[in-house]
């Protein structure tokens, strides 16, 4: 770390990252229903907040999440020429299985009013809405928020545009700045670490045929962390790439710091346990670019793997 002639400390969080070898997995952000507002315009340090959306469109979303379990939006948009001049608005369902995208149009803002958005979640009622035949990949480019996701971010979005074309998009704020480039695979909400135009690659072509990438995988949305720490260790261990191979069952803690999570394997007679902990890093780093103050972070690791009979789900 540096010092600028104005005092300042020049540093990339996500490359003091990347040379400390810090873990990713149980880091992904947690969400069970994403909103995916189009917003081609500048985007301010807290994007939704600061931007020039409505005060009543503002308040319909705040409304919405607040009524709307384990809900976020988030701001997206593209550098395409246009076919159509009407917003999209993306309302996803992150869960294990059959997860599933609904996109709305949006002439303008206020149209985003007559939907009730709890009711597009739940798969009931689209209300018109389009359910997507394929995945989105969202890219973190919020420069504004952390410098990484500007460096990092963007060209990546250049590359994945070319290899993937209309199914990506930049993102406001996914969560760790520390990971750029940031890249997120929807609908079942994966999230991958330090992404790079080769990675991103491969981690769009695995997704596409239904498989996670084990390289950087940060975790998936709908777990909380520590399951998700356990489903990466799990996958690894057992060469699971199916994106739906395991199905989660438990997750008992045995400790402050430590627990034993279980998963089914699909069309296998077998359960996989993983005992993990939770330790603080033996590095210290600044965790965003705007914060210079180094700290420890919390880092998963796996004590033991077992394989049990599917029969055997009972904590002892």
């Amino acid at each position: 770390m540096t010092q600028s002639s104005g005092g300042e400390s020049r540093f990339f969080c996500s490359e003091l990252s990347r040379r400390a070898g810090e873990r990713s997995a149980g880091t992904a952000s947690t969400g069970a229903v994403w909103f995916l507002l189009e917003y081609p315009h500048g985007w301010g340090r807290k994007a939704f907040e600061e931007s020039a959306l409505p005060p009543e469109v503002k308040r319909f979303f705040q409304d919405s999440l607040a009524r709307i379990r384990h809900s976020r939006l988030l701001f997206i948009k593209t550098d395409r020429g246009r076919r159509d001049a009407r917003m999209s608005l993306f309302v996803v369902r992150c869960r294990e299985r059959a997860p599933f995208t609904v996109r709305l149009r949006l002439e303008k803002y206020f149209d985003a009013l007559k939907y009730d958005l709890a009711e597009v979640a739940s798969g009931r009622v689209p209300q018109g809405g389009e359910v997507c035949k394929g995945p989105l990949f969202l890219v973190c480019t919020h420069g504004r928020r952390d410098k990484c996701c500007a460096k990092f971010g963007t060209p990546l979005y250049n590359a994945l545009s070319e290899h993937a074309g209309e199914s990506v998009w930049q993102s406001s704020h996914v969560g760790g700045d520390r990971f750029a480039g940031n890249l997120v695979c929807f609908p079942h909400g994966l999230f991958y670490a330090h992404a790079t135009p080769a990675s991103a690659r491969r981690v769009v072509d695995a997704y596409r045929a239904g498989r996670v990438l084990a390289e950087e995988f940060r975790g998936r949305a709908c777990y909380p962390h520590q399951v998700q720490a356990a489903e990466a260790f799990v996958r690894e261990e057992a060469g699971l790439s199916g994106v739906e191979d395991l199905h989660f069952l438990s997750a008992h803690a045995e400790g402050k710091d430590s627990w034993r999570v279980r998963f089914e394997e699909r069309d296998a007679a077998r359960v996989h346990e993983a005992h993990i902990v939770r330790r603080m890093s033996d590095f210290r780093n600044p965790i965003t670019c705007h914060s210079a103050e180094p700290k420890t972070v919390p880092q998963f690791h796996l004590e033991a793997h077992h394989i049990l009979p599917a029969h055997d789900t009972t904590e002892g």
